[in-house]
């Protein structure tokens, strides 16, 4: 049952988080809920239709031959003290109309009418018709156990049955015996119409399940969300608060200290759109520090690497540099090791995601006996702008330059040179383009997984950065 898909969209199990939390918050506004609830009709036009209805009806004591004897004058012999129906069972559902609004600081409250269509069989008489229409409204909240599991709890469910009109189609049956078969039908469906709406929303904690645990991002990346508290309800629009924490070789990543507690401005995203998420600086920082933690920012560019292999030259390098020229006459391949082993620093923007990165490059001689040697280690500074995109299911990063480099030389095989680590920026530039950013862009095009259900897709998503937030405005597509 996907009735409240945006209900859970987001919630997951909650583990233990040593490390800064990274705020989001998923505004599920009126029109999504609305949308959730056409596409879940069927469902409940199936539960209703499973229904049973006993086909025994208890006597009430009278004298004589008993009144249900009596009304169909057929002897106490028969009947006795129950009336026996051959069969009892609904064989027709209309497809219920569903509505669903929002209850302030409470939930939900769902209202479902249809229309039965029910077959009774009496014995020794035939077999008459029976239609009813039926209203049940539920009130719903989202729960979370000790251990912060979610669940849907329908907190509150009464049904209200309509006009109830039997056609005997010919049978010749008195009012009284009419009335009693109105009575036991009804009773029985004002019971178990609400146990059939229940049981289809408390069946979504079993889909629930579908959100927990780790989400793999890579080989050895992965990912979960947690919603540390319920839902906040106002009238149009419902805000869940959500955190999320990665895992590097099954390890917890430790999130550097964020910013202050994050909410979603009210205004914020496309107001045409079903759901609005918002994601905070804290977010980014902790995207960005996975990465770097999994030696997404880690690289190794060999002589041959088709990219840049003609730049993987000793005469290339001395080209900037003479001393290098002096240490090899010989034109020899290069080696080069990039390593950041610093914390990405993460800015948020008007239009504008900036990540700030400081990796150590390490460039190495290769030797004509195939040994390698130091050559130099450089430390770049580099800020590199992060453009985002958002689809199937998954939040995208690509980045690029924003400036120049700062290059530091910080050791060298050459002795002292006599020229400044610049004269390799636009060296390192080519370099860090055509290579390593390359190489970057492939590992963060797996994206970032957004919880959804099964057939529940987000569609027509908008990533929109400001000043401190990023927010995404998307809609709903029900596929079966």
């Amino acid at each position: 049952m996907k009735l409240l898909f945006i209900t859970a969209l987001l919630i997951v199990w909650i583990s233990p988080m040593d490390s800064t939390p990274c705020k989001t918050v998923v505004r599920v506004k009126q029109e999504a809920m609305e949308y959730a609830c056409k596409t879940q009709r069927l469902s409940l036009q199936n539960a209703f239709g499973l229904i049973s209805i006993p086909t025994v009806i208890e006597k009430k004591e009278s004298g004589g031959g008993g009144l249900l004897g009596g009304i169909l004058g057929i002897g106490s012999s028969i009947v006795d003290k129950t009336l026996n129906l051959a069969g009892i069972r609904i064989y027709n559902v209309q497809l219920p109309e569903i509505n669903i609004r929002f209850m302030p600081r409470v939930g939900m409250q769902v209202s479902v009418d249809t229309n039965l269509h029910i077959s009774v069989r009496i014995v020794l008489a035939g077999e008459i018709d029976v239609q009813v229409g039926a209203g049940v409204t539920a009130d719903l909240k989202v729960m979370r156990t000790a251990k912060g599991f979610p669940i849907i709890e329908v907190s509150a469910c009464k049904s209200l049955l309509g006009g109830i009109q039997i056609s005997t189609g010919g049978i010749s049956l008195l009012p009284g015996i009419i009335d009693v078969i109105k009575g036991h039908i009804q009773a029985i469906l004002t019971d178990r119409l609400c146990v059939s709406v229940s049981n289809v929303f408390l069946g979504m904690n079993a889909d629930l399940g579908l959100l927990v645990g780790v989400k793999r991002i890579g080989n050895d990346l992965g990912m979960q969300y947690i919603m540390p508290s319920p839902p906040v309800v106002n009238q149009d629009y419902m805000d869940m608060d959500m955190n999320v924490e990665y895992m590097v070789h099954e390890q917890s990543v430790d999130i550097p200290t964020g910013s202050s507690d994050f909410t979603l401005p009210p205004g914020a995203g496309d107001p045409n759109s079903m759901v609005n998420m918002g994601f905070s600086q804290d977010f980014f920082i902790s995207m960005f520090t996975a990465f770097q933690t999994s030696e997404g920012f880690n690289m190794e560019i060999l002589s041959n690497s088709a990219a840049v292999s003609s730049y993987l030259k000793t005469s290339v390098l001395g080209s900037y540099i003479p001393e290098i020229n002096k240490q090899y006459p010989q034109s020899l391949d290069v080696k080069i090791n990039i390593v950041l082993s610093q914390t990405p620093i993460v800015t948020l923007k008007t239009n504008q995601l900036l990540v700030q990165i400081s990796p150590s490059v390490e460039m190495y001689v290769v030797m004509p006996n195939l040994r390698i040697q130091h050559l130099m280690t450089l430390n770049v500074g580099a800020s590199l702008l992060a453009k985002l995109s958002a689809n199937g299911g998954l939040l995208k990063a690509s980045v690029s330059l924003q400036g120049a480099l700062s290059l530091v030389m910080a050791t060298s095989s050459f002795g002292k040179c006599t020229c400044k680590a610049s004269v390799l920026d636009g060296y390192m530039r080519t370099l860090f383009e055509k290579a390593y950013l390359a190489q970057i862009n492939v590992g963060l095009s797996a994206g970032v997984s957004l919880p959804s259900l099964p057939n529940v897709h987000l569609v027509n998503e908008v990533v929109e950065v400001k000043e401190e937030y990023v927010v995404m405005s998307s809609d709903l597509q029900y596929v079966k």
